[in-house]
């Protein structure tokens, strides 16, 4: 009696095709939607299987003529009751030919929780239905690059609790007012307005609008503001909830808009010309984490040590002062309450060993008491054994921290 043959592919093929749809499934959703797609080939088990997938992530990078019709021909062939997450992205090579209306439309009329869009081609910013700003089941929503925002009618979101806005445009200021204002649950805020060529070409002819940001939206935990563009940035009221913020390039910030970032626990803040006020002026009483950012055309020591004053609470220090020039030093004539009671960790970013550096790491770690970490990065260009051997060299008043040093990468 001969010996059957016996080929492992076909046994393991075989044993995939056994298992229940809901294992299939949760094995195409770790694929791109091409490659998902094209599982229907492989036998009549799996024909059917894509077209119940509740996910679906279209990403296409390259210059592909054909990405328009397959994402319209797989939309029509899906066959799932919902549809919770759709991502589409397209690179600058891709034609303008996704219709993202009718994917956005769809995905709406299916129970869509996550939607993400970033449209990197270079036609014109596309605008999206009105189903798409009133959408109940909506809690994540993403906008990124060619992307007009325009919602010139009453929106309503109830559901959305993190929205990210990044180099879009508005149709108007009330547009993007009116999209705040809609999302009573908004937790997580993200908007970054980069100014580019095109945009400022379409700025001249005043097709699109930027106008100011003004955040009405007091149930925010997180917010992350990245502005280059713009005329003002400002808070309608404090933020009790907030526990983060990430504040940079903030163009005229009005004077409550630090205040109303007061209560957050942890904030990332780049000190500009226009934001050196705020040091003085805005206590953060419950701040326990603080990175902060020079910028390099301003004089950064005394507003940062203003900004210690007002942060009586601080247990993790970063500092980041690359590229700025040299600050002058006075020594402050009362020690911050943070460095005497509170602060633990000090981490500093691109150190490049300047006098006003040193005489500001010198005057921290101879003030805090409570140190237990101390980690400086060099920049490239320091001697990693010099300055290893002058920073611990400086006088610490908490005698068992440590003190790291290392090169950045």
């Amino acid at each position: 009696m001969g010996l059957s043959r016996f080929d492992p592919e076909i046994e393991g093929c075989q044993r995939i095709c056994d298992l229940p749809d809901d294992l299939l499934l949760r094995i195409l959703l770790l694929l791109p939607a091409k490659d998902a797609v094209a599982t229907e080939i492989l036998s009549k088990r799996w024909r059917y299987v894509w077209k119940m997938l509740h996910k679906i992530a279209f990403i296409e990078n390259q210059d592909s003529e054909s990405f328009g019709r397959f994402i319209d021909k797989s939309l029509q062939l899906h066959k799932a009751p919902k549809l919770v997450n759709l991502v589409v992205e397209v690179g600058p090579r891709c034609p303008v030919d996704v219709d993202v209306r009718k994917l956005a439309d769809k995905a709406v009329n299916k129970g869509v929780k996550t939607l993400v869009f970033k449209l990197l081609w270079t036609g014109e910013p596309t605008s999206f239905p009105k189903s798409l700003y009133t959408c109940d089941t909506l809690v994540y929503l993403s906008l990124s690059n060619q992307i007009l925002v325009d919602v010139s009618f009453p929106a309503s979101l109830p559901s959305l609790s993190y929205l990210a806005l990044s180099k879009v445009v508005y149709k108007d200021e009330d547009s993007l007012a009116r999209l705040l204002s809609s999302s009573p649950v908004l937790h997580e805020l993200v908007v970054e307005r980069h100014k580019t060529f095109e945009q400022e070409q379409e700025q001249e002819q005043e097709e699109y609008h930027i106008g100011s940001l003004v955040i009405d939206c007091p149930a925010l935990t997180r917010v992350v503001i990245l502005e280059q563009w713009g005329d003002y940035c400002s808070v309608t009221e404090k933020m009790l909830c907030l526990e983060e913020a990430y504040i940079r390039y903030v163009h005229n910030p009005d004077e409550k808009l630090l205040t109303c970032f007061s209560s957050a626990r942890r904030l990332v803040f780049s000190l500009s010309k226009s934001t050196v006020a705020c040091c003085k002026a805005v206590k953060f009483s419950g701040l326990i984490d603080l990175e902060f950012i020079a910028q390099i055309d301003v004089d950064w020591l005394e507003p940062f040590i203003l900004l210690l004053h007002n942060s009586p609470k601080l247990k993790i220090l970063t500092v980041d002062t690359a590229g700025c020039p040299q600050s002058p030093w006075n020594e402050p004539s009362t020690v911050p309450g943070c460095l005497s009671s509170h602060l633990e960790v000090v981490k500093w970013k691109d150190y490049e060993g300047k006098e006003d550096e040193k005489q500001l790491l010198t005057y921290i770690l101879a003030n805090s008491y409570h140190l237990k970490t101390v980690e400086v990065l060099l920049v490239a260009t320091c001697n990693l054994e010099e300055c290893q051997k002058e920073l611990e060299s400086m006088p610490r008043i908490s005698t068992s921290s440590r003190l790291l040093c290392s090169t950045s990468s």
